[in-house]
């Protein structure tokens, strides 16, 4: 494992902010650090245990920094996603230092344990940071510890056309503001990482009953209107260079979240230990018979 990994300033969102009170949800984080880990074929059994051996030594740390882990429901099936909120970039910088310093000092030995010898589990690995777009965002007070899966539309506009995209999706919010549409959804756009003019869309969903609500139905699309539809339909048409949706369910024992999260649906959110799968001796062939 590389301590890079889980301890640098490593996709929400919403998902991952560091502090939840139970008196009102607040909304998503300024800044997300987005870490998409590519896991060897077969590896994703003891990748996981590791990834929660290191989030009980968070607990054990009590580390003021939160990540949610996220696993593919609809996308590439040897994909962790994490992702780790903060308020501003300088608390992203402090994360920084503080995990480092648990990592390689405080708790090394602890780490050191859990590490798997030799190479790693990981076949690749990579960072992005966001920033928060509230102008094209959408509803964002969810309580995010009732959610269990995530929507996330990648979106990279081409050069040029950054101005008429973001006019689209804020086209797009206030149709969903007048037909008062029943979701979240987070606009997050990438200010490192990966290619110039690429947007994250967030959509969280308490069951995959999400999925049938898209596309959304008449009220919405009178909201919009015909010339405001036509008018992005074009929008997207020229603007827009790549697009790609993948599904994502949460995934509570790879996760490290504040204690209100897990106050707030305890039967969920409630670290457990991950125990190494065991498989019983193979039958011993009878002598003349084939396996």
């Amino acid at each position: 494992m590389k301590p890079f990994l889980f301890f640098s300033l490593t996709v929400c969102l919403l998902v991952a902010s560091t502090s939840l009170t139970s008196a009102q949800m607040p909304g998503p984080p300024k800044v997300i650090l987005i870490v998409r880990e590519d896991i060897k074929p077969g590896m994703m059994g003891p990748h996981a245990r590791e990834a929660n051996n290191v989030v009980q030594i968070y607990t054990k740390a009590n580390s003021p920094y939160h990540r949610l882990a996220m696993v593919p429901v609809a996308g590439n099936e040897n994909e962790v996603m994490y992702l780790w909120g903060f308020d501003s970039f300088a608390e992203m910088e402090k994360s920084n230092n503080y995990l480092d310093t648990i990592s390689n000092v405080t708790y090394k030995a602890d780490f050191d344990r859990v590490r798997p010898p030799g190479d790693d589990y990981h076949a690749a690995q990579r960072d992005a940071i966001a920033v928060l777009r509230e102008d094209m965002s959408y509803n964002m007070n969810t309580d995010i510890r009732k959610m269990r899966y995530m929507r996330v539309s990648t979106i990279r506009v081409k050069p040029g056309h950054t101005r008429e995209w973001e006019d689209s999706r804020r086209m797009t919010r206030a149709a969903h503001e007048k037909a008062k549409v029943d979701e979240t959804m987070v606009v997050y756009q990438v200010a490192g990482g990966t290619q110039s003019g690429t947007y994250l869309v967030m959509i969280p969903w308490a069951s995959l009953d999400g999925i049938g609500t898209i596309p959304h139905g008449k009220s919405y699309m009178d909201a919009l209107g015909d010339d405001r539809r036509d008018k992005i339909e074009k929008i997207e048409n020229d603007s827009i260079v790549f697009t790609a949706t993948d599904i994502y369910a949460f995934a509570p024992q790879l996760s490290y979240v504040a204690k209100d999260w897990v106050s707030g649906d305890p039967s969920f959110w409630t670290l457990k230990p991950m125990m190494a799968a065991t498989t019983a001796p193979a039958a011993r062939r009878a002598p003349g018979k084939k396996q």
